[in-house]
Formats: C-alpha cells, structure tokens, sequence
C-alpha cells in the first residue's frame, strides 16, 4: 500500500521541479531510444519503466545529500514524484513499440520498392507526400547510417514530416489526458480503485521513520536481484563466470502443436515476482491461468485440424479460437462496463460544464477549478478529434473511417488505463488487436483503394502495440498527486507539457540515432517492426480480403465471457476469476511473465493465509528490494553500453 504524505495540505509543486523534468526529459527520451534500438533491452514493455525508478532513485540520493550541503536546494516529496510522473508520461512515446516503429515506416516504402513488389506503381503514387520522406539522399542515409541529422540534405525533407507527426501523437495523447480528467474522480473517489503500481514510487519516497532506504528487509531482497543482474551480465564477458538463467527460455513443441502453443516460456525474473507481490492476488492468478486456458484452447482446436497461426501471422484471416480476437472483445468490455459505472459521474460533469445545476448525482461538490478541468477537457477532446481527424483524411481515409479509427483508439487507452488502476498489469502489450484490426474484422479490405490503404499502413506505426502509451501513467500521476495533497492544476498541467515534449523528444532522438547508426544496422524495433504495417498493405493490395467473420465471432465471445466473468465477481466474493486476467493473457507477453506471477501469487496468497495481513506488510520491502535490485543492475548495464557504445546485458527480454 502506498504511503501518504504526512504534510499532505502542504504538498509543493515549485517550478523548479517541473523546469528539472522538462530539461530531463529529452535525456531520457534519447536513453530509451538507444537501449531499445542499438544496445538492447525493452524498458516501454514494462508498466513500470525501469529508467523511470532509476532516475527517481538518484534524484532521492542527491536529495539526501542536498539536506547536508545546500538544504533549500531539496525537492520535497511531491516535487520528486512529479519529475518520476513527467518521465512516466514522456519517455513510452519513443517505445519500440510505438515511436520506433512509426518514424522509419515513414521511409520504407522509398527504400524498399522494387520490381517484385511493384509498389513503384501500386503504392508510391499513393503515399501522402506531407507526411512521408521520399528524398532518395535523406532516406539512403537514413537507412545506411554514418551520416548526421543536422547536415541540411538529410533535416530538411523531415522537417515538415517529423513535426506534423509529433504534432499528430500530441494530439492524440492530449485527448487521451483530456478523458484521464474527466474519469479520474470516478475510479480514484467512488470506485476506489487500488492503482498498486503507485506502490513503488511512493515507498521509495517516503521519509523519516517510513523511510524503505533503512529497511534491512528491502536491502536483503535488493542485493539477490542486484547480484542476479550483475553476475549475468559478467557472465557475457567473461563466460567462465558461472550464469544464473532467469531470463525467458521459449518451449519447443511437437511440429503439429508447435504454432498452437508458441510463445510459452520458462522465466525466473525476480522484478516480476516483486510486482506480482504488490498486485491483487485474483488478478494476478487470473493472467496466469487464462494463460493456460488459451492454450488449452489453441492445442484442443489444432488437434481437430484447425492450425491457429500466431497474431502476426493472422491479421484479417483468423482461425478459431480467435485468442486475439477474444482479447479484444475482453478489452471493449472493461470499457463498456465500466462506462456504465460511471454514468452518473459522467452526467454530473457533463451537467456542470453546460452550467446546469447539480443533480444530486455527485458525493463530492465540483468546484470552480475543477470546472475549469473538466471544460478543459472537452476541448482537449473536441478540438483534438477534429484536428487528428482532419489528419487522416489528409492522408487518404474518408472521414468517417478516421473518425471511428480514433474513437477506437481512445477507447483502447481508456481500457489499458482502467487495467493498469484496478489491477496494475506488469505488461498490457496488445499486439496487433488495435483499431486497424478491429475494423478490418468487421468492413474488410476488398472495397478499400489503394490511397486509403497507405493511411492504414501510416497509422500502423503508432497501433502496433501498446505497451508504453502515456495515458495509464498520466492517471497514475494524478493519483501520485492525490495521494500527496499537490496542486491537482499544476500536476495535470505538468503531465500535459510532458506528454507534448515526450512526442517532439522522440521523433529527434530516433532521427538522431537512425542517421548515426543506421536503420539496416540497428535492433529489432526500428528495423524489423517498422516494415510490418507496409507488409500488411502489401497483402491487401495483392489479396484483398472480406469481412473476418471468425475473428468477429472471437470479439462476440471475449466480450459475452468477460461480462460474465463481472457478473460473477459482482454477485460472489469468493469468485477469483478476473476479467482483467482474461483479457491480460491473450497478449503473447503473458506467455514471458506467467511463471514469475505464478511464484510471486503463491508466495503472497501463503504468507496472508498463514501468517495474516501484518506479515504480508512486513515483507513488502523485500518485493520492492526484488524490482529495485534488478533495475539497479539493468541500469548499470545499460549506462555503461550508453559509455562503451557496446551492447551490454540486458535483463529483460
């Protein structure tokens, strides 16, 4: 449980804190870029990022140090949390799994046209010139590397595209701030959801005699992770040293049970033991057991014939069970359910804006600044959704289609955001389950042309994935600021600065690196991923496809089974079966973390059935010693690669 502030009435937010996050940001921006696309490692992958708790925890150790040398140079509690909620909200945007995958696909087409293809004719003439880079200098330098940004033959054709698009994701992540203000009161006050991932910021930060820095507890727990990570990543130096495996080892299968049941792996990270310990035990037992569930599913259905390939092997033609598609179905549910807990708060909000009096509806009164909010918000949204509509038609969609693409994609980051409050999943990957695939499941391809196809490819490249979207972290910053009593304005306005220099920040830090290095010598992200919403219109251009009508079957029963898994944990207490889990497990990321949630689920459900709630709280400081530990070691490895400009260990993935 997260530690409140003792002096919450006098909680600060002084500039200077958000100048320190402002001028940190494009630092860490262009950390994450590096590690996830030369040196190696998946920080974004994460719910917690673990740039984010390492940062936090040196700031925490200069502050200490601050309190001897110069004490009016200290941060307060709320002013360290803000900067840690700043680089939450920021740094994902540049995730291999967002940013790294949108910024090259914006170049593929003119790098990788040929005469098998034939996009020189199918697509080229097609693609958006505002918003895409043909100049056959830039992009050959682009993908070739030992080249530099800043010379005027490589910056001047990503000029007008690089900024449109930060513009764009600026757009889109400011609506999805917007919706975060008008639910927040809801989820945080009425609903009381537990937001566990809270957890390890605020113990990290509490002081005086709630300090985690004085617990043997913790320093015990740190030290068998440290000593993990750091004998690892000795042992790629020197392979002598003996290793201890708690990375994942991906499972071979029979060939015929082989695509049923890949992605299923052994793993021993300690983190996720730590995190598993801090969430709630239903939601923790539920991910790993529909994890099993799924490939009960796909192992039944592979042995009456019917071969489930993989989701990236699936787009457009799925095969039943429909994993993915039940997945989604799941997805709509939490929002649609949780819509409909809201409705009276929402009513009550949509009365005020318009000035109406108060229905009665509302426990707590709206105030004139938390008026201002939440009209604020509207606009965000209004204002927001015209603009990045008017965007997607500029690119070929009719309006319409762009229209509902976005609404889609809010209503997924709405669905991550509420997973992340209520149950705090260590990972919400949700690989190509986004609006592109929805809609394709219900309209098709075959009556698309060939000019909006290459939108869909464009917004490929920020709905591969969403692992390290901003909008689960700027809830978390405003319950940070709940929980300490801050200046609800200036922290939502912080999340909001964050957010847009996040976009900006990614895009020059990708650049930065593609045109040092290289995109056809770089990592997986920039490299391999970018490509893959190219290869989708590729096989709608040559084989265009109807309605999925057993992927639309997959979206039905996700959907009619998470309903009824709510039902059931609203009529049984002793239900443990949790929607959230279900939904959690058919992303393929389950299938790395499953047995690492098993440990830390057993591990917290004996110790509360046998030695009571008390123990539990006691051994909290060895889980946050668990995560602490392994960031501190993945951190040393990935500062030294920054140094050395050489790939180290990475502990993740």
């Amino acid at each position: 449980m997260a530690t409140p502030d003792p002096s919450v009435a006098k909680a600060q937010l002084r500039p200077r804190a958000l100048i320190t996050g402002v001028v940190l940001i494009p630092l860490v921006v262009f950390w994450v870029a590096a590690i996830e696309n030369v040196y190696g490692g998946r920080p974004t992958y994460l719910s917690v990022f673990f740039h984010a708790v390492i940062l936090l925890a040196a700031l925490v150790g200069i502050n200490g140090l601050l309190k001897f040398v110069a004490p009016r140079l200290r941060f307060s509690r709320a002013e360290l949390l803000l900067i840690y909620v700043m680089i939450g909200a920021s740094s994902g945007i540049v995730g291999d799994q967002f940013m790294s995958v949108l910024i090259p696909s914006l170049a593929y087409p003119f790098r990788y046209a040929n005469e098998a293809n034939h996009w020189e004719e199918k697509l080229l003439p097609y693609l958006p010139a505002h918003a895409v880079v043909s100049d056959p200098v830039a992009v050959r330098h682009f993908y070739e590397g030992g080249s530099t940004l800043y010379m005027m033959a490589n910056l001047r054709p990503w000029l007008g595209p690089g900024l449109l698009w930060a513009a764009f994701i600026a757009v889109i992540q400011l609506m999805c701030l917007g919706i975060n203000i008008l639910i927040r009161r809801q989820w945080t006050h009425y609903e009381k959801l537990a937001f566990p991932l809270v957890t390890l910021p605020m113990e990290m930060t509490a002081t005086g005699a709630n300090s985690l820095w004085g617990q043997r507890l913790m320093w015990i727990g740190f030290s068998i992770s440290a000593f993990i990570g750091l004998l690892n990543g000795l042992h790629v130096y020197v392979p002598g040293i003996p290793e201890l495996p708690v990375k994942v080892k991906w499972l071979s299968f029979s060939p015929r049970y082989n695509d049923a049941l890949t992605t299923t792996g052994i793993a021993f990270y300690p983190f996720i033991i730590g995190l598993a310990y801090l969430l709630p035990t239903d939601l923790t037992f539920s991910t790993w057991f529909f994890l099993l569930f799924f490939r009960l599913q796909r192992y039944f259905f592979s042995a009456l014939g019917y071969t489930s390939p993989y989701p990236w092997q699936s787009t457009g033609h799925s095969v039943v069970p429909a994993m993915l598609e039940q997945g989604i179905g799941a997805y709509l549910a939490v929002v649609v359910f949780g819509a409909w807990a809201a409705r009276r708060h929402l009513a009550a909000v949509w009365n005020a804006v318009r000035g109406r009096p108060a229905s009665g509806r509302e426990t707590l009164p709206i105030g004139p600044r938390e008026l201002v909010e939440y009209r604020l918000a509207f606009a965000f949204i209004g204002v927001g959704m015209i603009l990045a509509t008017a965007f997607g038609v500029s690119l070929g969609m009719p309006a319409f289609t762009a229209f509902i693409y976005l609404f889609f994609y809010l209503v997924i980051n709405i669905a991550i955001s509420k997973i992340r409050a209520e149950a705090g999943a260590p990972t919400h990957g949700f690989h190509f389950a986004g609006p592109d695939h929805i809609l394709m499941t219900v309209i098709g391809t075959n009556h698309m042309k060939p000019r909006e196809m290459s939108a869909w490819g464009l917004f490929f490249g920020f709905n591969r994935s969403y692992t390290g979207v901003p909008a689960p972290h700027q809830l978390e910053g405003m319950k940070i600021g709940e929980l300490l009593g801050a200046d609800r304005q200036r922290m939502t306005g912080a999340l909001a600065i964050a957010t847009t220099l996040g976009c900006f920040a990614g895009v020059w830090a990708l650049l930065h690196l593609c045109y040092r290095e290289g995109v056809e010598q770089m990592l997986e992200p920039v490299k391999y991923l970018s490509p893959q919403g190219w290869g989708l219109v590729n096989s709608w251009l040559n084989d265009p496809q109807g309605p999925n009508l057993v992927g639309l079957g997959g979206i039905v029963v996700g959907f009619l089974f998470s309903a009824f898994l709510m039902m059931m944990r609203f009529r049984y207490v002793w239900w443990q079966f949790h929607p959230i889990g279900y939904a959690i497990a058919a992303d393929w990321t389950t299938g790395l973390i499953w047995l690492p949630l098993l440990l830390g689920w057993a591990w917290k459900v004996l110790l509360m059935r046998y030695a009571g709630p008390k123990s539990y709280r006691r051994a909290l400081p060895i889980a946050l010693g668990l995560i602490l530990g392994e960031f501190a070691a993945g951190g040393f490895w990935s500062v030294l690669a920054m140094i050395t400009r050489k790939p180290q260990y990475h502990f993740w993935t």
